[in-house]
């Protein structure tokens, strides 16, 4: 679904608002940009090999770039979407607030129970993920040290 510029820039201003109120963030920060990519180049683009067909990348930040990275099959009018754009937003604000990490899964601490929230407040949309697999993904492990 293509997006015109303006329609971007308004959902992510609304995102950021509700990041400001609803959070620790301090959110008087420049939007960050957006870009739409077909799965395999965004999968590629993250994970910097060939990934198996199986990944469901749905999207990610980069840091150096200040750039969001959305499959081109996200969707505004998907609650789910919209969610993974806000999770990505919170990246981008934690990383304009200067948060410090030992590594970068801790990032995810506030990123998936903050997603969880919007999307059960805003869309009614009950996100119940594995508490055991978000410890996992969200826990330096040694070799991050």
């Amino acid at each position: 679904m293509a997006l015109n510029i303006r329609c971007m820039k308004e959902i992510i201003t609304a995102l950021m608002i509700w990041l400001g109120a609803n959070t620790h963030f301090d959110t008087n920060h420049d939007i960050p940009a957006v870009i739409f990519l077909p799965q395999d180049e965004l999968n590629s683009m993250y994970f910097k090999k060939q990934p198996d067909d199986t990944s469901t990348l749905h999207g990610f930040y980069n840091r150096d770039m200040d750039t969001i990275f959305l499959s081109d099959t996200w969707d505004r009018r998907s609650a789910w979407d919209m969610g993974v754009l806000l999770h990505e937003m919170i990246h981008y604000l934690q990383d304009m607030n200067d948060e410090k990490f030992v590594c970068n899964q801790q990032m995810e601490r506030d990123a998936w129970p903050i997603q969880q929230d919007y999307l059960k407040r805003e869309h009614n949309y009950d996100w119940d993920y594995d508490q055991l697999w978000f410890f996992m993904i969200s826990t330096c492990n040694p070799t991050n040290f």
